[in-house]
């Protein structure tokens, strides 16, 4: 099963807190569920529904900006002299 959690091993953010939490409805924070995310130790969390996860927001914002990064072509081979 594919998660949110996935890819992450080059991600240069802290990890004073983890990246993210898995089976939250069978833990302390699935309370989450309802309101969409937590707080843990200072970091917010989103709740992601369709793997049941928790992932810290600034870890998101760097996946989806990687993502989109990898998307766009590199122009660097097409440079004129």
């Amino acid at each position: 099963m594919h998660t949110q959690l996935d890819g992450l091993d080059n991600c240069p953010l802290h990890k004073r807190t983890p990246f993210g939490i898995r089976n939250v409805s069978q833990t302390q924070f699935s309370i989450a569920r309802y309101s969409g995310g937590c707080t843990l130790n200072g970091d917010h969390y989103i709740y992601i529904p369709p793997t049941d996860e928790l992932i810290r927001a600034d870890v998101l914002k760097w996946k989806n900006k990687a993502k989109k990064n990898a998307a766009v072509p590199n122009n660097n081979n097409n440079e004129r002299e």
